[in-house]
C-alpha cells in the first residue's frame, strides 16, 4: 500500500523519530532509505525522485527524518482518506488554503487563519494547530514539506523538479501547484504528526521561491506555510520598499528593532541579486 521515502543526513534521528513511528504501524510498508550522510545530493528534490523512481506502493509517502506518527494507526487511517479523494494530486499534514483578499502590503506575512496544520513541533513537541478543526481531508493551494504523500501513479507522470527546487526548500509548495496544473488538488489529512526541528529559512529559500513565482505565475499569489507572495516581484518588491520605509521610521524613533535591512535583504534576494 505504501511506500516510505527518506533522504537522510542523520541516521540516529531517522531511527529516534521516522523508524520508531513506523515500527507501531499496523500497516504494511516498504521502506526505501536514500543515504546523504556524505553530501553528495545537492537537493531534496534530487534525493526523493531517486527513492521514489524505485517505489512499488500505491501511494509514495516523502518525509524528513525527524517526523515522527503519532499513532500506530496513522497509515491506516491515511488509507482510508485517501481511498476516498477522487482528484488527489499530493497530499500532507501542513498546508495553506487560499486567502480571500491577496494581501497587499503584508508580504511574507502568514494569514494564519488559512493554515491548516496537525503538527507538534520541535524538541518541546509544542503543538501547532492553526485554523478551524476539521475531520476530514480539506484542500489547500499548497502543502509544507515535511511529509507529502503522492499517488504513485501520479508520481509516474509528475516529479519533483529538481531545476527550480534545486536545494532543501519550497518542493512542496511547487509539487501542489504543479499537480494543479495536471487538474488534481492538495489536500491536508487531519492526523497528527510530531516534527523535530524546522530547516532555517536563509537566503536560498528567497532565492528558490523566485523561480516557483515566476514558474507560477497564473496563481497570482501563492501561500506558503512560511508567508505570502505575489507572483509580480514588481508587487512583492512595492510592498517590501513600503515596509522598508515603515521599518526605518520605526527603529529611527524606537519603535522597531528590524528597522529596514531585512526587507531590503529580502527584495535584493528576489531579484536575483546574492550580494
Amino acid at each position: 500500500m505504501f511506500s516510505i521515502v527518506c533522504t537522510y543526513n542523520n541516521e540516529k534521528v531517522m531511527d529516534d523519530y521516522l523508524l520508531r513511528g513506523l515500527k507501531e504501524q499496523t500497516s504494511s510498508f516498504e521502506l526505501i532509505k536514500v543515504d546523504n550522510t556524505s553530501g553528495t545530493i545537492k537537493s531534496a528534490a534530487e534525493g526523493l525522485n531517486r527513492g521514489g523512481r524505485s517505489a512499488k506502493g500505491d501511494y509514495i509517502i516523502f518525509m524528513h527524518q525527524d517526523v515522527y506518527f503519532m499513532s500506530g494507526e496513522w497509515l491506516e487511517k491515511a488509507e482510508s482518506f485517501l481511498r476516498k479523494i477522487p482528484d488527489l494530486g499530493v497530499a500532507g499534514i501542513a498546508g495553506m488554503r487560499k486567502a480571500k483578499a491577496a494581501g497587499a502590503f503584508k508580504v511574507g506575512e502568514i494569514p494564519v487563519e488559512n493554515r491548516a496544520c496537525f503538527v507538534y513541533q520541535g524538541p518541546e513537541k509544542k503543538p501547532k494547530m492553526y485554523g478551524n478543526a476539521f475531520a476530514g481531508p480539506i484542500e489547500v493551494q499548497t502543502l509544507d514539506e515535511q511529509l507529502l504523500i503522492v499517488p504513485g501513479n501520479v508520481f509516474t507522470g509528475i516529479k519533483f523538479d529538481e531545476k527550480t527546487c534545486d536545494g532543501w526548500h519550497l518542493y512542496g509548495v511547487d509539487y501542489s501547484l504543479s499537480v494543479k496544473k495536471a487538474g488534481l488538488k492538495a489536500y491536508v489529512l487531519p492526523l497528527p504528526v510530531w516534527h523535530l526541528s524546522s530547516r532555517p529559512m536563509g537566503d536560498e529559500y528567497y532565492i528558490t521561491l523566485d523561480k516557483i513565482l515566476k514558474k507560477h505565475k497564473r496563481e497570482k499569489v501563492i501561500y506558503t506555510t512560511c508567508g505570502s507572495w505575489h507572483t509580480s516581484n514588481f508587487f512583492n518588491c512595492l510592498n517590501l520598499v513600503l515596509m522598508a520605509i515603515k521599518g526605518g521610521i520605526g527603529r529611527w524613533t524606537g519603535r522597531n528593532n528590524y528597522g529596514a535591512a531585512p526587507f531590503i535583504r529580502t527584495m535584493k534576494l528576489l531579484l536575483g541579486n546574492k550580494k
